[in-house]
């Protein structure tokens, strides 16, 4: 085994990265490029019903308005504990 790498031509040996080319360096940022791109996403955007819109909106809110009463009563809870301590 050892024999065969000696016997080799130098060019096989070496790692196959060596042999590639330098690749074209690319800027990090391009405003036009990134306004391009981002026109393409937007077309390709599925926009709510009003129907679905109101409908999620109301879900929204409920569940808001939900959490705020939870944590008004835990609240509320833990103050009148913290009463009865001090």
């Amino acid at each position: 085994m050892a024999t065969e790498t000696a016997n080799k031509p130098a060019a096989e040996t070496k790692p196959a990265a060596a042999n590639k080319p330098a690749k074209k360096k690319e800027r990090k940022f391009h405003p036009i490029r990134y306004i391009k791109e981002m026109l393409g996403e937007l077309k390709k955007l599925t926009w709510l019903s009003r129907k679905d819109l109101v409908s999620h909106t109301f879900a929204v809110i409920v569940f808001v308005l939900g959490m705020a009463a939870i944590i008004y009563v835990l609240d509320t809870i833990f103050a009148a504990g913290y009463k009865l301590i001090g």
